[in-house]
């Protein structure tokens, strides 16, 4: 049997969680495309010293796909503290850079630390470049970095970009050639998802591979959550607050697949919703959102996808 290829993009704990889940499933062949952008904690200190891109998103991925009790996966993951400068860095981060100084680029030194650590997987940097996300909001307000757009990201985002303006690779493009299940999603919509589709060359890939199915995983939750107004939920019911939820759900993912399809991608783009509180037929869903599919997937107790009904709705999506 030939392995379906399966390439997900997205970043930090989302894109980790997806990787974890798809390690488990047999017969597919797994690229995983990571969000370089973050300024934020020991990444962000690493950016400004050394003009890098920024390693935290690609260690935490690297470190969900290894055996969790494994001595380097605890290497990879420990983090200093009590020790001067080094407080607050990763290992990880730590180890990553100083293999990039022995590469030529940033791919190069991905691999290397998945063969260091034994992961089949690929995992592969958005880009080689360094880059910032920069996004400007509905008042007009513009905002730079990761850290300030994730920040007001609630506010409206009316325009988001790269400064500057960035190529993917050609293993991201190679493995998009390949692929024949595009996973966009979970995770932080603007900062952990988008960025990597802004690169130069990504959206032309895309387009460009003619069997091509393109599925948008939704947070188990909204990524904003809102609150009825005082008042509105009486001691009785909790329902006013739950329908609130709800609506505000499927707004913000109606805003998050029209702001995908303004990219200009060809192909369909399913949305997959996994908040079990919409798994209704009787739900009327905005032309936005369709075609859908219902995975009803709840929340573990970090408030990301159950792995195992994730695995399971994953494993039946894939079938021929």
């Amino acid at each position: 049997m030939t392995n379906k290829h399966v390439t997900c993009i997205g970043g930090g704990h989302g894109l980790g969680h997806m990787l974890s889940v798809l390690k488990m499933i047999d017969n597919i062949d797994i690229t995983g495309i990571v969000c370089t952008t973050d300024n934020g904690g020991s990444t962000g200190r690493l950016r400004e010293q050394k003009e890098t891109i920024s390693w935290g998103d690609i260690r935490y991925c690297l470190s969900k796909l290894t055996t969790p009790s494994d001595t380097k996966s605890l290497m990879f993951e420990y983090r200093f503290d009590h020790a001067g400068d080094l407080t607050g860095h990763s290992l990880g981060n730590l180890m990553c850079l100083a293999v990039d100084s022995l590469c030529i680029r940033p791919t190069d030194s991905v691999k290397v630390m998945s063969d260091f650590l034994d992961i089949k997987a690929q995992i592969c940097p958005m880009s080689d470049e360094v880059t910032n996300l920069v996004a400007t909001l509905e008042n007009g307000i513009k905002l730079f970095g990761e850290m300030q757009v994730d920040e007001y990201a609630q506010g409206g985002i009316a325009k988001l970009g790269l400064e500057p303006e960035v190529e993917t690779t050609p293993e991201i493009i190679e493995a998009i050639a390949q692929t024949d299940v595009l996973l966009i999603g979970p995770g932080s919509f603007f900062t952990s998802v988008m960025p990597s589709l802004l690169t130069r060359g990504l959206i032309e890939a895309i387009n460009a591979r003619s069997k091509l199915a393109i599925y948008f995983i939704s947070n188990v939750k909204p990524e904003f959550e809102e609150q009825a107004q005082d008042g509105e939920v009486d001691a009785q019911s909790n329902s006013v607050q739950d329908n609130y939820v709800k609506e505000n759900y499927v707004k913000e993912l109606t805003n998050n697949v029209q702001y995908l399809k303004s990219l200009g991608i060809r192909h369909t783009i399913t949305s997959v919703i996994c908040n079990p509180a919409v798994n209704n037929s009787s739900d009327s869903l905005p032309p936005a959102l369709e075609p859908a599919l219902h995975a009803s997937i709840g929340a573990d107790e970090n408030g990301r996808h159950q792995a195992a009904a994730l695995k399971a709705y994953l494993t039946e999506l894939f079938q021929p």
